[in-house]
């Protein structure tokens, strides 16, 4: 059984018709930690998260969250507790700026309701002019702060998967589920996404659970690795216990 963290997951199973894609997971995220996720394609590391964030409800067992069962939780409850997680590939709005991208991730946004604002004038500009301070201080950590007012789509691919961290960000979470945050970045640039992740945790106190295939990087910063195959945790420790441990080097050259 897992040890007690932040996030713990007990005894998860997940079916889709005859296929198994989570069976009997249990793991334990620590606060202030960096914690990886690896396997091969299909070994149903997605879908584990998409059980965490509330996206799939498990068959069997229990997703806990500061000591809360939160499996039985939608998506956005489990986002207001400060539990929040990006894709894969980043779920941004192209037309508009970095900064109004950032803006649109905060909790408690009015919205652009006209007649709220026109009847709550000063609160809401209030509202807006604090909100583009934190998302330039956000933006300062990532720094991407001279990109502010630049559109969306003129970015590059690693600042878009900085940018989704940023927005992420912009909900105050707690726990942040990173899907392949270097996803189609070259090394340079997922390095450098690493090392921006290495420095939130540092200077917000954030805790990280990391899907990344690539596992040389996420070995650099990681304090803890869960290995998935076939739907089941096959390994889990310290990164250079689980890349020499003979079982995952098998699954990884297919002979597992």
């Amino acid at each position: 059984m897992a040890e007690e963290g932040l996030l713990n997951t007990k005894n998860l199973v997940k079916t889709f018709g005859n296929l198994k894609a989570i069976d009997d997971v249990s793991l334990s995220v620590e606060p202030n930690s960096i914690t990886g996720l690896i396997g091969p394609n299909g070994s149903g590391k997605t879908t584990l998260f998409n059980i965490i964030s509330g996206i799939y409800s498990p068959d069997k067992g229990h997703v806990y969250f500061d000591g809360v069962d939160i499996d039985e939780l939608e998506p956005h409850e489990i986002w207001s507790r400060g539990l929040v997680r990006t894709f894969q590939i980043p779920r941004l709005f192209q037309r508009l700026t970095v900064l109004d991208n950032m803006m649109l991730g905060s909790q408690g946004n009015p919205g652009e309701n006209f007649l709220g604002i026109f009847r709550n004038w000063k609160s809401w500009r209030r509202h807006e002019e604090e909100t583009a301070m934190k998302a330039m201080d956000i933006l300062r950590l990532l720094e991407m702060d001279h990109l502010a007012l630049s559109p969306a789509s003129d970015i590059s691919g690693g600042q878009m998967k900085l940018l989704e961290i940023g927005r992420a960000l912009m909900s105050r979470p707690r726990l942040l589920l990173l899907d392949e945050p270097a996803a189609g970045v070259n090394p340079t640039l997922a390095r450098r996404i690493f090392e921006r992740i290495a420095h939130l945790r540092e200077k917000l106190g954030l805790t990280f659970f990391i899907i990344e295939h690539r596992i040389d990087i996420l070995s650099e910063h990681a304090d803890k690795i869960y290995v998935l195959h076939e739907g089941r945790v096959i390994a889990e420790g310290k990164p250079e216990e689980v890349v020499n441990d003979p079982h995952v080097v098998g699954v990884y050259l297919g002979e597992g």
